[in-house]
């Protein structure tokens, strides 16, 4: 090969592709019952084709971290790189994860088979179903089968090319013995070169002595050529030209700094010069020189672009994560409240404008970053949905209580039972205050007629309390004065004391709290002299103050009344039931003074539970 055909690949390090890393592949430690055989072998052998600068190369799979997964994921991922990517990109993730389960498998299967030996197995008969090993053995022959067709029609290919370049360098090689002129046989040449560029790879193998056979025969012509100088110097012109543009062309990229179009760009310029063909001698060193120098300052500013970039990489990738830590944070404790949940909302809108913030970052981490952002935040959202999902069913069942008790407060608006219906709002407007959260417009609407409501039937309760405190207050007068009247009246019968109740009934209800009990004593007093029996007087008077009460339509009186019959009567009994306890303390001996004094006492007592038993059946008739 001459020296003008050489390209700076030769002579410098070959320009960035891109930034993914690349894994060096992992030896395979399989047993000797699981190892390809050398006829297998030579089936998938790899046909290296020669190099070509110009031609995009596909990035190298990084190899995951199969020590860090079980068996199930790792054939999961084989099987699935199987499927999505070609087989001669993936041989170190398929060999590595083929090698990992294998070494798993081998170990358990030895382990078993050590158990198996010492408690007393013989070898020849020890048997170990895996059937993770089948399942590696049918995916691992889809790839070994995948490979081999790759390779076959890949061989076909390059074959086709190696036949096609060297029926060129045959024709260049016969061009001199050709009839017609040397400018003829130029143009033939050019078409032929033309022809060599437009055709593809060949065999890695091939590709040198092709490369060398080629050259020897393209110098051989233009020596041949010598006799049309003018031609090859306009052609030396022409590409020497061509190739100090080249120089001139990354030269210029060259104060723009480090950057992707400039490694581009020299990629593009190795391909080129190869094509381009050869210059004046004289130029030859000096211009090669020229383009090698300006190659390795490029590489110079690749290697520092990429350290940059990796850097700053690293740095938004930490800002990314941090931003996903905060968006996590947001729901350890959830809010509780509406607004709780818009100050987390109003949060995570400021992380969503700080993660977008960051911008791209051209790393393997990033699809983890992303994927980890997304699901925080659907996490975040499916937390505030679930919030306001029971919020809405809350506040339904909200508006629903207040509703009800709406309609309660419109239907007893306009009650005459003034006391019941007053519990019964007050304990309305109690649960009202518990009811919750509606919306407000809702709200607002039940609020002013409930509100009404309460107000209408509250305003016509006072207004009679009024009408009553101001009749209550003369009936206190007139009681005061008749309780006077009383004490200094002559009373010289029961028929005038019941004169004197009937009159004290005819007074009407009202009055301070405890004047009925006044009355009842200073009539008591009155009567006391008499000598006439307390039960009867005390039936008689109750007799004359409850028809008083019925016909007054004293209700507040006669509730105190059957409240007094009751207490009366309780503590009558609770009293006799205490004594008749006490009576199996005493001897059973007649004669027993204690005793006797005991009975008279009980049977005293039962005398005065008839008696308040016989008022209250009194108090029920004369109810009726």
């Amino acid at each position: 090969m001459s020296q003008e055909e050489k390209t700076p690949q030769e002579e410098a390090q070959q320009p960035v592709e891109s930034n993914v890393q690349e894994v060096p592949q992992e030896e395979s430690n399989v047993p000797a019952s699981e190892e390809i055989s050398d006829e297998q072998e030579e089936e998938v052998k790899a046909v290296e084709a020669e190099e070509d600068h110009e031609t995009p190369k596909e990035r190298k799979l990084v190899i995951p971290d199969f020590d860090a997964l079980n068996i199930e994921q790792c054939l999961e991922i084989m099987s699935t790189h199987i499927k999505e990517h070609s087989p001669e990109r993936i041989k170190g993730v398929v060999e590595s994860g083929r090698s990992r389960i294998l070494q798993e498998l081998n170990a358990a299967r030895d382990a078993a088979k050590a158990t198996f030996i010492e408690e007393g197995g013989n070898t020849i008969d020890f048997q170990y179903d895996q059937p993770e090993r089948k399942q590696l053995g049918t995916i691992y022959g889809e790839y070994r089968d995948k490979l081999r067709k790759h390779y076959s029609q890949l061989e076909e290919e390059l074959s086709a090319n190696l036949a096609t370049k060297l029926d060129i360098i045959e024709q260049i090689k016969g061009l001199p013995m050709l009839e017609g002129s040397a400018k003829q046989k130029y143009d033939t040449f050019k078409n032929l070169r033309e022809r060599w560029n437009a055709t593809g790879l060949v065999p890695k193998s091939d590709a040198r002595n092709v490369w060398a056979n080629y050259n020897h025969h393209v110098d051989n012509f233009f020596d041949y050529l010598r006799m049309a100088y003018d031609l090859i110097e306009i052609d030396y012109q022409n590409n020497l030209q061509e190739k100090i543009a080249l120089c001139e062309s990354l030269e210029g990229m060259l104060g723009n700094g480090a950057n992707a179009q400039i490694f581009k760009a020299l990629q593009q310029a190795h391909g080129k010069w190869k094509r381009i063909g050869p210059v004046p001698r004289e130029k030859k060193d000096e211009l090669w020189d020229r383009f090698k120098a300006i190659t390795a300052k490029i590489h110079e500013l690749r290697d520092s672009f990429n350290e940059e970039i990796k850097a700053a990489n690293e740095e938004k990738i930490a800002a990314k994560q941090a931003v996903v830590e905060k968006i996590i944070a947001l729901t350890a404790e959830l809010p509780t409240k509406h607004s709780g949940w818009q100050k987390a909302s109003k949060s995570l809108e400021s992380l969503r404008a700080e993660f977008k913030k960051i911008g791209f970052v051209k790393s393997e981490e990033n699809a983890a970053v992303w994927e980890a952002y997304k699901e925080a935040q659907r996490n975040f959202n499916r937390l505030k949905n679930a919030f306001y999902k029971e919020e809405k069913k809350a506040q339904r069942i909200n508006l629903e209580k207040k509703q009800a008790l709406v309609e309660l407060a419109e239907s007893l608006k306009d009650s005459e039972d003034f006391g019941e219906t007053a519990k019964v709002l007050k304990k309305a407007q109690a649960d009202w205050k518990k009811s919750g959260y509606v919306p407000k417009k809702e709200g607002d609407q039940l609020w002013e007629a409930f509100r009404a409501a309460c107000n209408h039937f509250f305003d016509r309760m006072h207004g009679q309390r009024k009408a009553q405190e101001k009749q209550s207050t003369a009936v206190q007068k007139a009681k005061e004065d008749f309780i006077a009247k009383v004490k200094k009246a002559k009373i010289s019968s029961l028929e005038d004391a019941i004169a004197l109740g009937e009159q004290w009934g005819a007074l009407g209800a009202g009055g301070k709290k405890g004047m009925d009990q006044s009355f009842d004593e200073a009539l008591n007093e009155k009567l006391e002299p008499l000598g006439l029996g307390a039960e009867a007087v005390e039936a008689a008077l109750f007799e004359t103050k409850v028809k008083a009460m019925v016909e007054a339509d004293d209700q507040d009186g006669l509730y105190r009344q059957r409240n007094w019959i009751r207490e009366q009567a309780d503590a009558a009994k609770k009293e006799l039931h205490q004594l008749e306890n006490n009576i199996a303390f005493f001897s059973a001996s007649k004669g027993n003074p204690l005793l006797d004094a005991a009975l008279e006492k009980i049977e005293a007592q039962k005398q005065k539970v008839a008696h308040y038993t016989a008022l209250r059946k009194l108090f029920n008739s004369l109810l009726k």
